[in-house]
């Protein structure tokens, strides 16, 4: 009879050995690849942030302080002048993937009518314009603020586009793609009662609704009560938008101007470069930095990983060592079968083959078994581990056609071949050690001294 069919008869004749040995392989093989497969997200996930719109950093007008003869002070805040020739400047100074001018102004329709704020009327009903190149980017749509329900965003080769909130789209009865036409105005106060201050000739620009948005959290600001202060009477509007209306001038923006990072790790270097740039007027202007979507959950990620990396060594080799005691104690106690195995005649080649041979086919038959299980508990761990994570990222796709982009992560969870089956060969490799060293003392034996010590 050869080994391999000995093998056979003893993994079936041992049923508790054999269960036990594969409940061992399949708990620590299934644990190994999830943790893995963990560390696979954690780092795919990283990447994919490192490669979206993870930073920026704004250009503001900062607040002057003057003091008069008296010496009185008083605060004046400054307005941005920034230039498309400055941005040009600007987005050479590092890995810049996007750049997001603003204007501000208000506006009136000639088919719209606004919802009504404090002491409405015909001649202050209006709603406030901002006038962008990406609307994705502004801050009340990535910080959930409001949210596009219909049609798309604003894009860098939108024109004469508008995103109107659902309320006035309800209040007027619009949808996506109808045409409106807006009117230049002003917001002004006038004997304690708001007023269109716009003085002059007024601008017209026959818009097309490019959007629909619901508020999700209400704005608190101090025009508030003021029919154009109101949220759900806020225009996003291309840039081109307010050029016709005779309140910006093309191509310069005073109202802020933020910029997109490719890399959030290199934003601290682009700065004092940035500085340098001598037609724009540091003493009125500023840069406030924020790297809201790197550094929310790239700390938690990289202290995980850490985590799991620690995890991974304390069980690779605490079960490495269980898996060694084991299997010593199981030949151990096989001792009077060798000594039988000796005496009638079978080499020990023969003797130390079976005892692979049944050790192997069982951890491979755990192996399967964890193949099965595995894509189950990645399910489950994509469910719960990842789950707090920001799951909108800012890409190129969803700024250039519109639509909003979410990060898929299932895949994130799925190990290439090559990795689980190197997690699987270090595993037989470990086991066929475990057995060698194990079998060697008993092996070393002859029958007559293996019966001696027996009796």
């Amino acid at each position: 009879m050869n080994f391999v069919r000995r093998a056979g008869f003893y993994i079936l004749r041992k049923k508790g050995k054999t269960l036990s040995l594969f409940l061992l392989a399949a708990i620590v093989s299934t644990f190994l690849i999830s943790c893995f497969s963990v560390l696979n997200a954690a780092g795919m996930l990283t990447a994919e942030i490192r490669k979206s719109i993870g930073a920026a950093f704004y250009i503001r007008a900062n607040t002057s302080v003057n003091t008069d003869d008296n010496g009185r002070f008083s605060m004046e805040q400054n307005n941005i002048h920034i230039t498309d020739e400055d941005i040009a400047k600007i987005m050479q100074c590092g890995d810049i993937s996007y750049c997001n001018p603003i204007n501000y102004g208000y506006a009136k329709g000639k088919e719209i009518t606004f919802v009504p704020g404090e002491q409405d009327n015909p001649d202050n009903n209006m709603g406030q314009v901002t006038a962008l190149r990406y609307s994705a980017l502004h801050t009340d749509f990535s910080d959930g603020t409001i949210s596009l329900s219909a049609g798309g965003h604003i894009t860098g080769t939108s024109r004469a586009a508008i995103i109107i909130s659902s309320e006035v789209a309800a209040e007027n009865n619009l949808s996506v793609g109808d045409t409106v036409t807006l009117v230049s105005a002003g917001l002004g106060i006038d004997a304690g009662s708001y007023v269109d201050s716009w003085q002059g000739d007024r601008g017209e620009s026959q818009v097309t609704i490019a959007g629909i948005y619901d508020i999700l959290k209400e704005h608190a600001s101090a025009a508030e009560t003021a029919t154009a202060g109101k949220q759900e009477n806020r225009i996003y509007a291309s840039l081109d938008v307010l050029d016709a209306l005779r309140e910006s001038e093309p191509s310069v923006y005073t109202g802020e101007v933020d910029f997109y990072v490719i890399d959030p790790a290199k934003l601290p270097k682009m700065l004092p470069k940035i500085h340098q740039i001598a037609s724009i007027d540091w003493k009125t202007h500023f840069i406030r930095t924020n790297d809201f979507q790197y550094s929310k959950i790239s700390d938690s990620i990289l202290s995980f990983s850490n985590l799991v990396k620690v995890l991974l060594l304390c069980v690779a080799i605490v079960s490495a060592v269980i898996l060694t005691l084991i299997l010593a104690l199981g030949i151990r106690s096989r001792i009077q079968e060798t000594g039988i195995f000796l005496a009638v005649g079978i080499s020990k080649r023969e003797i130390l083959l079976q005892f692979l041979f049944e050790t192997l086919a069982i951890t491979i038959a755990a192996f399967i078994f964890s193949c099965a299980i595995c894509p189950v508990i990645q399910g489950s761990l994509k469910n719960h581990i990842f789950s707090d994570f920001q799951t909108e990222l800012i890409v190129s796709a969803a700024l250039e056609n519109g639509k909003g982009a979410s990060l898929e992560r299932s895949g994130y969870f799925n190990l290439e071949a090559w990795k689980t089956f190197t997690i699987y060969g270090c595993q037989l490799l470990t086991v066929t050690v475990s057995v060698l060293l194990s079998a060697v003392p008993v092996l070393r034996l002859k029958p007559k001294e293996i019966f001696t010590k027996m009796s």
